[in-house]
């Protein structure tokens, strides 16, 4: 036994062990990250006193320059932690800081704690790394690198080790035997199963640009790493900048531009920059000047070979639904070469403003593609320069692939990507080559919109998105700008993962106000506010026909009072849970309509009560809605390539109906008296809520939001009221310097 001296705080069923740096729950040890504990313990010791953000940050994070967002990930962190009564423990004071509000008893100056190593596992993983030191002193590096969470009785190493100390000889010589093969067992055990290191040691944020109104769009480093160039937004228009990694002042290299500079590029010798814009290929001089037309029918972001003499692209055939990669000289002079082609319902890229990433040693170009409708089946491609040849770089399957990056070293690539259909949180992820083992770098809640990559690897250059949205409303006869917000906080993010109405008159909607996301109800005016799940998404929530129930995420099911929470065990739901996309009941509750991402994200619907699906059409399609009196389908036709179109089917099936065309344009849903369907539009730089009638005259503007954007709406079921999610969104360019 060993006396050591503790400083133990409880409260609750837990205990705040500052000494070891662990919080448990009773006997079980609770996972936190080291900046996550420190912010729970400075809280703990300032426990019932008011803790202003800025003091909490200052202790938190001593001589470093963070932004608000660390707090509030760590703060996040720790709420989940806490588990279901996070919000009463640590409460937030809006505008003013957190308050631990819960009481807290302090333990003795001391406690007793045996050390024992934990297992076999760890005894592999240690013998591996003990570079030929003595049986002894590898035995007891295992027993220091151990962090034990209880009491326990005196362990066989500890038990072994004194054993040693008595018999050094014949016990050193048959430990010896035994570390040997427990290091040929390591070997085989972490070759095959442990999971990958990150290829980086370290990783600092700092964030570049510091736009209050954060309208940076997109983002791009030059290959010395000297230079960043950005796209600005403001009103309406685009403009492209450029400026030094250690300078303060931009310079704007091309005017606002309703038409967007996308699909940012530097020169290989930094010189220049590559934007496209309408289809076409420009080059603007980094040190200002007029813009070059280097080449037509550019639908991608270039890549330079190593050489800097060719740089490939995508270049999409609308009418054929095909996809080409192809390659060009640098100046844009003579013939393009196509070097492989795919035609959907494969592709080499989906979404706008990505595009390939050729490889240091000019033998690879990787394409951020996939297969079937696009999102849950993408993946990195692998092109051979030599034939065009393609693979796939891994197993994994990702709801999104946007842009990526080569290390220096050709041992793998960045990407920036959306882990799962549902899951709209864009992420920095390592994909190891060959070997194809993908693992995320950061294990945040931040969202990078963009990915570039410096020369060496040493600085990467990405736009963080910091978005808060609230729940609003309107009456079905109001003015277009007269909306009011019935949710209010920050950080919150209400409706942004879904939101629904009841028969009864309540909202279901998702959202962060309890510190992660879950599922909420409330009245229609905002109050009673009540959370409905814990340690739980909520993704995506739709109401059961009879309006008890609330679906959600596609696999789980609550009562609408937070009772009876299950997974779906029966019925049609059930049968397509791991492939239905978004579905949603017919009126009379005998349907269940849904889009299949793994069937080309075409659309279909099941019995309710379980049976045979029926495919209702043969092209991309999102977010179905069905019409009050069950008879006809909208949809949004999302074939790659092509303008998004408004459709309706009738509910068996068949040629559509009607069409037609819009912007962008997504969440359909039919008014009370199904003459018309309701969709969210972006125009001009705003988000607008537009009511289309189903006999061809003009649409009508329901909800203009200036200010801010919509992310989604649902209409009260007697029509007279339409609730929206409304939200900011700041973009700015943040830059981490990469340790390897």
């Amino acid at each position: 036994m060993q006396k050591l001296p503790h400083q133990i705080y409880s409260f609750d069923e837990f205990m705040l062990d500052l000494t070891r740096g662990c919080l448990l729950r009773g006997k079980e040890k609770v996972k936190l990250r080291p900046k996550a504990f420190e912010v729970l313990s400075y809280l703990v010791e300032n426990n019932g006193r008011l803790v202003g953000k800025d003091e909490l940050i200052h202790a938190v994070w001593v001589d470093t320059a963070v932004t608000d967002d660390s707090l509030v990930q760590c703060l996040m962190e720790v709420r989940r932690a806490l588990g279901d009564e996070a919000q009463q423990i640590i409460k937030t004071e809006p505008r003013r800081g957190y308050i631990f509000d819960k009481e807290v008893s302090e333990n003795g100056a001391s406690a007793t704690y045996t050390e024992e190593t934990t297992g076999v596992h760890v005894v592999i993983e240690e013998a591996e790394e003990t570079n030929g030191h003595g049986a002894v002193e590898a035995i007891e590096a295992l027993r220091r690198s151990n962090e034990i969470a209880e009491p326990r009785k005196p362990g066989k190493v500890a038990s072994l080790i004194e054993a040693i100390k008595r018999h050094k000889l014949a016990t050193t010589v048959a430990l010896a035997g035994v570390v040997l093969t427990g290091a040929g067992l390591a070997y085989a055990v972490l070759k095959y199963f442990r999971p990958p290191a990150t290829p980086f040691r370290s990783v600092t944020v700092a964030r570049f640009t510091t736009d209050s109104k954060g309208q940076t769009q997109t983002a791009a480093i030059s290959p010395g790493g000297n230079y960043v160039a950005y796209v600005i937004t403001e009103a309406g228009q685009e403009s492209l900048w450029v400026r030094q990694v250690t300078a303060v002042n931009p310079r704007q290299i091309a005017a606002p531009d309703k038409a967007g500079y996308g699909m940012l590029t530097f020169s290989p010798d930094s010189s220049f920059v590559y934007y496209v814009q309408a289809d076409v290929l420009y080059q603007a001089p980094v040190l200002g000047g007029a813009a070059r037309k280097v080449l037509e029918g550019v639908n991608s972001s270039i890549t330079f070979s190593p050489d800097g003499k060719r740089f490939a692209f995508v270049r999409v055939k609308k009418e054929e639904y095909e996809q080409r990669l192809m390659l060009a000289n640098a100046d844009g002079s003579g013939e393009e070469q196509t070097l492989t082609t795919r035609k959907f319902p494969e592709f080499l890229m989906f979404i706008f403003d990505t595009g390939p990433a050729w490889s240091p040693d000019g033998k690879t170009i990787a394409c951020p593609g996939g297969e079937g409708g696009g999102f849950g089946q993408m993946y990195p491609i692998e092109v051979s320069v030599a034939d065009g040849t393609q693979k796939p770089m891994t197993t994994k399957r990702w709801g999104a692939v946007l842009q990526m990056a080569w290390l220096a070293d050709g041992s793998g690539l960045l990407l920036n990507g959306k882990d799962t259909e549902i899951d709209a949180t864009r992420q920095i992820w390592y994909v190891s080559y060959p070997g194809g083992v993908p693992q995320r770098i950061f294990n945040d809640f931040n969202e990078y919109d963009t990915l570039s990559l410096s020369a060496n690897s040493g600085t990467l250059v990405t736009v963080q998105r910091e978005e808060d949205s609230h729940i609003w409303v309107i009456g079905s006869q109001d003015e277009p700008s007269r909306a009011t917000q019935i949710t209010f906080g920050t950080g919150r993010q209400d409706g942004y993962w879904g939101m629904v109405t009841t028969p009864a008159g309540k909202i279901v909607y998702n959202s962060m106000a309890g510190g992660a996301r879950a599922l909420w109800i409330m009245d229609a005016d905002g109050s009673n506010q009540k959370q409905l799940t814990f340690n739980r998404g909520g993704i995506a929530p739709i109401i059961s026909p009879d309006g008890r129930q609330i679906v959600f995420g596609g696999q789980e099911k609550i009562d609408v009072d937070g009772g009876n929470l299950s997974q779906v065990a029966d019925g049609g739901l059930k049968q397509v849970a791991d492939k239905a996309f978004l579905p949603c009941y017919s009126p009379d509750g005998q349907w269940i309509v849904y889009v299949s991402p793994r069937d080309k994200w075409t659309l279909w619907k099941i019995p309710s009560g379980g049976g045979e699906p029926v495919r209702l059409n043969d092209h991309p399609s999102i977010e179905p809605a069905i019409s009050p009196d069950g008879k006809l389908i909208a949809y949004v036709d999302s074939t790659p390539g092509a303008p998004r179109k408004l459709k309706v089917i009738p509910f068996d099936g068949g040629k559509p109906l009607k069409v037609f065309d819009a912007a962008w344009l997504g969440h359909p849903a039919w008014t009370f008296d199904g003459k018309a369907i309701t969709y969210l539009i972006d125009h001009e730089g705003n988000s607008q809520i537009l009511s289309q009638p189903l006999d061809g005259s003009s649409p009508k503007v329901l909800v203009d939001f200036k200010s801010n954007v919509i992310r989604g709406f649902a209409w009260s079921r007697d029509g007279k009221q339409l609730f929206f999610v409304g939200g900011t969104v700041k973009k700015n360019v943040v830059l981490m310097k990469l340790e390897r």
